[in-house]
């Protein structure tokens, strides 16, 4: 068998295993909401570990990771601490959100505010956030997985074609099994992931020479590929500190990771979860080794992103490149595959039932989500072919959009004042403080996320402090609060 016929047949079962999984999905779907988004509220905790780590960890975290150690050093470093935050933001704030959506029947993150806030004009202003930072999310993914399957297979699956098939496969599991075709999909996603960001770094780092000649070099090349700091002798330890709290606020604020949150079994389940996320961060190794040997492999790239590609296609044989590529396609699509879904259940939900058919069936309800599922992956698509973006900036831009909700959010959870309409000036105020500091002044895109935050929890709790107390909000957040105390014992 010829190096493009087994890299042909590898891609092959890197598509088929999701079909077989969603049949198995199939077989227990029924046609309610419940199951079509959040599998009947019972996944148990393997589902949870492998849906949540093969979500969180995207083209962002795969291809992003290596390009970063490549291009800036160690700053990337910030995601071995970020594992852990986004941990325990999961179990605490998850917890929360898995406590108060079982109790009210929350599918969306709109769901959570209007109940809790009851503003017409705060829903309206989450759907948007949560649609239009989600998008440019996803849009990572598509340009990230596209390509290299066109180069795993030397221009055989042109990048369009594999972009297009990817995507008829997701219609095909998420349309027959919703969240539990997803999260079967991902438990194969994830472990090909994981063993994937591992293999290409021990496997790069030996052709490059070994660790310490790899490191050695590096080193007589320049301190700043080593050290907190760049080219220029400027630091980048505020870099590194932004990063850490900016990403896992903005990932844990993602529709997806809501409905994650709301679909789990177990109360049990958040307790694990950090110490499993936090091993989980063990697959950077892989990153840092790969990102470094790319600066001797391949020191010639013009874009970092493609790093891992070059050393691939360079230094590794047909079938293992192909299987390779398939793990960093699997980054991808797992992400991608839960975004499209959380987006649909935003659509169906905080769209079509809340404003266009108030008195649609649940039945008619699922036939929608599916078909939205089959347009917003047509977007994406037309997203991929036409517009190409920058992967680790445009990630940072978009979770710092969305780690705008973290603020009303722990408001909810933790605070009786808190006023719906302090929440709209401060997650608006917040939105336009990261627009003028990124696109305006040019900063970082992970200062302007930090400093958009401050911004917006600043404001909210002094608004919320001055404005006369909103006896809707009042009232839910002092019941929830003694309801979730009483229940858990916290």
């Amino acid at each position: 068998m010829s190096p493009s016929t087994s890299a042909l047949m590898i891609i092959f079962i890197f598509t088929f295993v999701p079909l077989v999984l969603a049949e198995i999905a199939r077989n227990k779907s029924l046609p309610t909401l419940e199951n079509f988004f959040l599998q009947d509220r019972q996944m148990s905790l393997p589902l949870v570990l492998f849906t949540v780590y093969a979500t969180w960890v995207s083209s962002f975290a795969f291809l992003g990771s290596a390009s970063s150690f490549f291009y800036n050093g160690p700053v990337y470093l910030t995601a071995f601490a970020w594992n852990a935050l986004f941990g325990i933001l999961f179990m605490v704030l998850g917890k929360r959100i898995w406590f108060y959506g079982k109790r009210r029947d929350y599918i969306t993150p709109t769901d959570f505010f209007n109940d809790i806030y009851g503003s017409k004009s705060l829903n309206f202003l989450i759907t948007f956030i949560m649609l239009f930072f989600t998008i440019p999310y996803l849009q990572i993914q598509l340009s990230g997985g596209a390509y290299l399957i066109e180069i795993a297979t030397g221009g055989l699956i042109p990048w369009k074609v594999s972009g297009l098939l990817f995507y008829l496969i997701i219609i095909i599991y998420l349309w027959a099994g919703g969240l539990r075709a997803v999260a079967l999909a991902d438990v194969f996603y994830g472990v090909l992931i994981f063993i994937s960001m591992l293999t290409i770094g021990f496997f790069s780092i030996y052709m490059a020479g070994g660790t310490d000649l790899v490191f050695e070099t590096i080193l007589g090349r320049g301190s700043y590929h080593l050290t907190l700091t760049d080219a220029q002798g400027q630091s980048q330890i505020l870099s590194w500190l932004t990063m850490f709290f900016v990403i896992p606020m903005g990932a844990i604020m993602g529709p997806q990771m809501w409905v994650r949150a709301y679909a789990v079994g177990q109360p049990s389940t958040f307790r694990i979860m950090p110490f499993l996320l936090t091993f989980a961060a063990i697959m950077y190794l892989g990153s840092i080794l790969s990102g470094s040997a790319g600066i001797l492999l391949t020191p010639d790239i013009l874009k970092a992103e493609t790093v891992i590609p070059a050393m691939l296609v360079k230094y590794a044989s047909g079938p293992l490149a192909a299987l390779l590529f398939c793990g960093v396609a699997a980054a991808s699509l797992s992400t991608a595959n839960s975004q499209i879904h959380a987006v649909s259940a935003i659509y169906t939900i905080d769209v079509h039932h809340r404003y266009i058919n108030p008195n649609a069936s649940e039945k008619r309800l699922v036939f929608i989500a599916k078909w939205a599922v089959l347009f917003i992956s047509a977007f994406a698509f037309l997203l991929l072919i036409n517009s190409p973006v920058v992967i680790v900036d445009t990630g940072t831009i978009a979770m710092s959009g969305t780690a705008q909700v973290i603020v009303p959010v722990i408001g909810a959870f933790f605070w009786e004042k808190s006023n719906p309409k302090a929440a709209i000036w401060a997650i608006v105020s917040g939105l336009l403080v990261l627009a003028l500091l990124r696109f305006g002044v040019g900063l970082p895109s992970s200062y302007c996320g930090l400093l958009s935050l401050l911004v917006n929890g600043s404001l909210f709790f002094l608004l919320s402090s001055r404005m006369k107390t909103n006896s809707h909000s009042y009232e839910k957040i002092h019941l929830y609060k003694r309801f979730y105390k009483q229940a858990m014992g916290e």
